[in-house]
C-alpha cells in the first residue's frame, strides 16, 4: 500500500455463499487519516459510499488498467462494495465501459439508501445486513447469464497464459464478440485483463515473506513467458519492478484474489 494509507485500518467482510459468485467481499475503513489512497488493478468494479456527518454519496469506481492515487478525506468512513469481474451489472445501471479508469456517481444504485447503509454499517459485523439488501434487490432482477461468465471462469482457473483466440473458439464465440463482451461489462479488453490478472497474481507471490523464488520461477507461476514479460506487465499494470524495495508495502489486500474469501 502507499505510506499515506499506512494509518488507515481495513476491514474485510465475505459475502453470504449465495454471492459469492457475484461479489468478490465488502470493505469498510472507519478511520481514514487523509491525504491519498493507491489502488491496483485487479479488473473488479467497487461501490463505494462515503460517509461524513451522517451525510452519505455512492460512486462506482470502474476497472482500471493503471495505479492510480485516489482522494481519502480526514474524518470520512468508507464502506465500499467490490463486485466480482465483470459482474456489476447485475447491481448498477451503467457498463463496465463507461466506468474504465473513472468514477461516476450514483444516486442509488441496487435500491442501496445511503442513510440506511450509514445505519448498517456502524454495526460491528454488517457484511450479514448488506447480504440481505442485495439478495432482496437480485430477487427482483435475476441475474441474466451470459457466455462471458464462462470466460471469467476459465481465467480464475488459472488459464492466464491462454490466448484470446483459444478462449473464444472453447466458448464457442468469435474473438471480436469475446472482445466486445470483455469491454462492454468488465470494461477492458480479455488480453489487457488477463494482464491484470497475472500480474495481480505475480505481486502476491512477490509479496510473500523470504525466503523468496527466484523471478525466473515466479514468473513461469504467474503465467508469463519469461521474467522479462512479467517486468514489462508490472510496470504497465501495478507501476513497479519485480525487484522494488517498496514492493511488499503496496496494497495487496485490496487485490480481489488475496481478498476472495477475507476474514
Amino acid at each position: 500500500m502507499d505510506t499515506t494509507f499506512a494509518a488507515q485500518t481495513l476491514h474485510c467482510y465475505p459475502p453470504a455463499p449465495a454471492l459469492r459468485g457475484l461479489v468478490s467481499h465488502y470493505w469498510l475503513s472507519r478511520d481514514g487519516g487523509g491525504d491519498r489512497h493507491r489502488v491496483l488493478p485487479d479488473g473488479c468494479v467497487d461501490l463505494v459510499l462515503r460517509l461524513r456527518d451522517g451525510d452519505g454519496a455512492w460512486q462506482a469506481f470502474g476497472t482500471s488498467t493503471r495505479p492510480s492515487d485516489v482522494p481519502v478525506e480526514p474524518g470520512c468512513v468508507y464502506f465500499g462494495i467490490r463486485f466480482q469481474p465483470g459482474q456489476s451489472r447485475h447491481f448498477l445501471p451503467l457498463p463496465g465501459r463507461l466506468l474504465t479508469d473513472t468514477a461516476q456517481p450514483l444516486a442509488r444504485p441496487a435500491d442501496l439508501s445511503a442513510e440506511r447503509l450509514a445505519e448498517l454499517i456502524a454495526r460491528p459485523d454488517p457484511a450479514f445486513a448488506v447480504d440481505r439488501l442485495l439478495s432482496r434487490w437480485l430477487a427482483g432482477q435475476p441475474p441474466q447469464p451470459r457466455r462471458l461468465d464462462g470466460a471469467l471462469a476459465l481465467l480464475s482457473r488459472s488459464a492466464a497464459g491462454v490466448s484470446v483466440s483459444a478462449l473464444a473458439a472453447r466458448l464457442n464465440l468469435s474473438r471480436r464478440q469475446l472482445e466486445r463482451d470483455f469491454l462492454e461489462w468488465v470494461g477492458v479488453p480479455p488480453k489487457v485483463f488477463m494482464g491484470i490478472r497475472r500480474s495481480q497474481q505475480a505481486l502476491a507471490l512477490l509479496s510473500r515473506p523470504s525466503p523468496a523464488a527466484p523471478l525466473a520461477d515466479i514468473a513461469l507461476a504467474a503465467g508469463y513467458t519469461d521474467q522479462s514479460h512479467m517486468t514489462r506487465e508490472l510496470k504497465r499494470y501495478l507501476g513497479v519492478t519485480p525487484g522494488a524495495p517498496r514492493l511488499p508495502m503496496h496494497d495487496v489486500a485490496f487485490i480481489q484474489e488475496q481478498a476472495r474469501a477475507p476474514t
